[in-house]
């Protein structure tokens, strides 16, 4: 599909309001999803906003083949046309969000700060040894009700982590998704807990409605160390309830470096499954909105037999490639599983994360 058709397809389902809902949440102390989030929220929200290249000469300082073929593919005019189109999309993104809050609300009243309503669109592309060659593309957002209520949410995303396994959690692994839509409510914050409660359906047919509770907790324990808990328990009316915990210790060695150490436990009552992950990782800062991890972790269960049955290590390097909008991420993997006999299996992922919002960017313009 082309990219005006793309963006075309995304604007008639906002426009139609088809698209339902789903949420974000905590820096490094949570869940992998909860981490995703945060950096979600990071990317997001990331002020100073870096205006597009003036001209080639900002984006090759020196003369040579790089500039030339820029040259040769008017790439700063490919920019400044997907912008313009990622900002009407943002633009329209936002006033949808706005006119649910204020229908919701029962009024149109202005209120003092900006919808902060976002969508993110994720394409993912994996090559491998065993698995060879998958791809897909994945949509989640929220949007903003801050007249109708400051802790409702309504939230959609195209899937959810505890339709995967730990290990496809783990490994970031892409999968076929269902949608999903429904409302979040999130209670204040006290003495560094939060609560969740989220309620909708899934978009398989037929139609499994769902319901999830979600607690994080995050203390300090020294100037360095912090200690991190996310416990979620869901039920789906089809597919049974479950629960992932997940404890986390991360020590923030000094501004470019931190560790990181998780252990998490998931049970899926249905199966009678219960599988659990042991990983250890280093997380360097390069740069503004360029980070890159290096994690060694373990993967076991219960059934067939119980024990560890998958080995791994796995780079993420992630960076923002234009502006706080348009963010890559390539993730090469090596995988040593009991079901192909230990065999390595060398693995990589791409994957291109386009961000559509409107907040914190009027004060930047």
């Amino acid at each position: 599909m082309s990219q005006k058709g793309l963006f075309n397809v995304v604007s008639m389902c906002l426009g139609l309001g088809i698209l339902p809902a789903w949420s974000v949440a905590q820096e490094q102390v949570a869940q992998e999803e909860e981490a995703q989030e945060a950096a979600s929220a990071d990317t997001i929200r990331a002020g100073n906003t870096v205006r597009p290249p003036a001209s080639l000469d900002d984006l090759t300082e020196e003369p040579g083949p790089l500039r030339s073929t820029l040259e040769f593919l008017q790439f700063d005019r490919t920019l400044r046309w997907l912008e313009d189109q990622r900002d009407d999309m943002s633009h329209n993104v936002s006033v949808v969000g706005s006119n649910f809050d204020g229908w919701l609300a029962g009024d149109d009243e202005e209120i003092s700060r900006q919808n902060e309503s976002y969508v993110r669109l994720r394409f993912n592309q994996r090559i491998g040894r065993h698995d060879a060659y998958f791809s897909n593309a994945r949509i989640g957002g929220r949007l903003d009700l801050p007249r109708a209520s400051e802790r409702w949410k309504l939230i959609f995303e195209s899937e959810t982590a505890e339709q995967n396994s730990l290990r496809d959690q783990r490994l970031s692994n892409i999968n076929t998704s269902s949608f999903t839509g429904g409302f979040s409510y999130q209670t204040a914050e006290r003495n560094g807990w939060r609560f969740n409660h989220d309620i909708g359906v899934s978009g398989d047919l037929p139609l499994d409605v769902f319901y999830r509770f979600r607690t994080r907790y995050g203390v300090s324990l020294s100037d360095n160390w912090t200690f991190g808990l996310s416990n979620r328990v869901f039920y789906y009316h089809h597919d049974g309830w479950g629960q992932d915990t997940r404890l986390s210790l991360l020590n923030r060695i000094n501004d470019q470096w931190s560790f990181r150490v998780d252990s998490e436990v998931n049970y899926e009552h249905q199966d009678r499954l219960t599988e659990f992950g042991q990983s250890v990782a280093w997380q360097q800062r390069l740069g503004e909105r360029e980070t890159m991890s290096y994690e060694l972790g373990l993967l076991g269960q219960n059934r067939p037999e119980s024990g560890v049955d998958s080995y791994y290590a796995q780079m993420i390097y992630r960076k923002a490639i234009y502006e706080d909008w348009l963010v890559l991420e390539v993730v090469p993997q090596l995988l040593f599983e009991n079901r192909y006999n230990w065999e390595p299996d060398p693995r990589v992922q791409l994957n291109f994360e386009v961000y559509f919002f409107e907040f914190g960017q009027q004060e930047t313009d």
